[in-house]
């Protein structure tokens, strides 16, 4: 069984342009200075959401193609951030219920709040766990705020009182957004005073990667999963990250996650999932655990 901890709804006013305009600007520094504009634009396009996939069709269709089983959908809560670009949270929310209930059993939603809602971002959250059956909550700091601020403590209350999982993205994003919370200790607090919540980094085996593997192996309820991998794996260090965290022994704290839609430019999930267990140093058991053993029980799912 393959379990993928990390994707998200292929859609426009829920990954706006504004978001990949950023992405795109970032490329264009990066490219080399003899190429034209025309040629930056293709390539910087590459980076951009080039799916649109209004009821996940697409999104099952690459996991059945690459032997993923299911898939937690992760929503993100940008209206705070890009004001005027998204769709409402509640219709974000409708959305991924309604993706859910059109492929049964495939997808596992994830609520996303900004804790600057307030008591309202708090109400809808917990309508989400009891009577949406969402099963864990999406955290975005660089749209403005630290994950173990306490303004979300009335969430994470939920989380432990409902057993669902915290994805909490670290490292670089858009240029469009700010950094300043995204490093892994910023959940720190947070995983200590809330020790029966489970918290997963986003991209903590790929970016900031001591820093969060420090956190994996003395915090009991600190995770990490593999979003983003595709870009070492492109550049052929994928199999030594891996051999990295098994040297560290937390290869139960790492849990698959693809990211998608967000690196299409890489393939489909097919070829790069043909890729990632390859010649590396996990032996048969420990991929077992990375795919399957280690995210069921983090979502502590049977």
């Amino acid at each position: 069984m393959i379990v993928d901890v990390h994707t998200h709804p292929a859609r426009a006013d829920a990954l706006p342009e504004v978001f990949f305009d950023g992405w795109a600007d970032n490329i264009r520094r990066l490219l080399p200075p003899e190429l034209t504009e025309r040629q930056r634009a293709r390539v910087a396009d590459r980076f951009r959401l080039s799916r649109d996939d209004p009821d996940g069709d697409l999104q099952v269709a690459e996991m059945d193609a690459a032997g993923i089983d299911v898939a937690c959908l992760l929503l993100i809560d940008f209206g705070m951030a890009f004001p005027g670009e998204v769709a409402t949270l509640e219709s974000l929310y409708a959305d991924i219920r309604r993706r859910s209930e059109r492929h049964p059993g495939r997808f596992l939603p994830f609520a996303a709040v900004d804790p600057r809602r307030g008591t309202h971002g708090v109400r809808l959250f917990e309508q989400a766990l009891v009577d949406w059956g969402f099963l864990g909550l999406k955290l975005y700091p660089p749209c403005g705020f630290s994950p173990s601020d306490p303004s979300l403590f009335p969430c994470y209350e939920l989380c432990a009182a409902h057993r669902v999982p915290v994805i909490t993205h670290t490292g670089p994003t858009s240029p469009r957004l700010s950094f300043r919370y995204t490093h892994p200790r910023e959940i720190d607090e947070a995983a200590r005073l809330f020790p029966g919540v489970n918290f997963i980094l986003a991209h903590g085996a790929v970016v900031h990667r001591d820093d969060a593997a420090l956190l994996a192996e003395y915090r009991p309820n600190v995770y990490l999963d593999t979003a983003g991998f595709q870009t070492p794996l492109g550049r052929g260090e994928w199999a030594t990250s891996l051999a990295y965290f098994k040297g560290r022994g937390i290869l139960r704290k790492i849990l698959f996650g693809s990211d998608w839609p967000i690196h299409y430019s890489y393939g489909q999930a097919g070829e790069w999932l043909a890729r990632l267990g390859g010649d590396g140093p996990l032996d048969e058991r420990e991929l077992r655990w990375f795919y399957q053993d280690n995210p069921l029980e983090v979502l502590r799912l049977s």
